[in-house]
């Protein structure tokens, strides 16, 4: 897929960065990014959420972009939804998770991904009661597709995009890193939907913010600068590519460090004022 030369690209979070949460995102925030996109920025979404909730937020935007869901996983063209670049896990991956989760007591779900209709399979036997009782309410809430299943075996797919665990700030870290340790990315962020819990979504090596980012720049024959915007630890690798690093204010501290401009939160629709100071930035590069 060929890509016209733009003035800059812009990479941007969705949860906590151009909307405050899970809500949708502000008309001025909106009118925003689209006089960015008319005066020659490409903008690349790119999120943890899967393609349906992402949409379902980002479909109200005048202006044609490239969204990268779980992480990196999937990068599509949007509105023509034409597929970019896909990165997804084998089932080989299953009984290591297994093994994994069966050590911390609890249960991943997996989620199919766009060409399998977003299912999410998920073994209710294997969680607990709370762990079950807040994967529906999600579930519902967001219309996600969960199908449960008794067993992971014999599933009808082969590949899919990725695994994802939720767990409290303390189990979270070290599911983390266990499943890291697997070859996996998956880094722990705060849940949008619940900010109680953590979810930690592993997809495969080379599905990083970073490297859908990286990737996509390649697209372009000559350097151009690259802004990006996020507030959590998996926009850490997305941060390190740009020139032009933006971090909400309410990112944590490893982002904070590295940020070349602190915005306001996201419920002051501060993305507007980060990426003001940004574009002003990148012109001095």
């Amino acid at each position: 897929m060929k890509f016209e030369s733009p003035k800059g690209i812009i990479a941007l979070d969705i949860d906590g960065t151009i909307t405050p949460e899970a809500h949708a995102v502000a008309p001025q925030v909106i009118d925003f990014l689209s006089s960015l996109a008319r005066s020659g920025w490409q903008m690349i979404f790119i999120t943890g959420r899967p393609f349906q909730w992402s949409y379902q937020t980002l479909n109200v935007m005048p202006f044609s972009y490239i969204l990268a869901v779980q992480n990196g996983s999937l990068l599509i063209e949007l509105p023509s939804k034409q597929i970019v670049v896909r990165k997804y896990l084998s089932n080989e991956i299953i009984p290591a998770m297994n093994e994994v989760c069966s050590q911390f007591k609890t249960d991943y779900i997996i989620y199919s991904g766009l060409e399998n209709h977003d299912i999410c399979y998920y073994r209710p036997d294997r969680m607990s009661q709370s762990l079950l009782e807040y994967v529906q309410r999600r579930s519902s809430t967001l219309k996600e597709r969960y199908q449960a299943v008794e067993s992971f075996d014999g599933l009808p797919i082969s590949v899919f995009s990725s695994v994802k665990c939720f767990a409290d700030e303390p189990q979270a870290f070290a599911l983390s890193h266990a499943i890291q340790k697997l070859g996996l990315h998956a880094p722990p962020n705060l849940d949008p939907f619940d900010r109680n819990y953590f979810v930690i979504q592993g997809t495969h090596a080379e599905a990083t913010k970073g490297l859908a980012l990286k990737n996509f720049a390649k697209n372009f024959a000559d350097h151009i600068p690259i802004i990006a915007a996020g507030d959590d630890y998996n926009d850490l690798s997305m941060l390190e590519v740009a020139d032009v690093k933006v971090v909400m204010a309410n990112g944590p501290r490893s982002l904070l460090d590295i940020a070349d401009i602190v915005a306001p939160s996201a419920l002051v629709n501060g993305i507007i004022e980060g990426l003001q100071k940004a574009v002003v930035k990148a012109g001095e590069l």
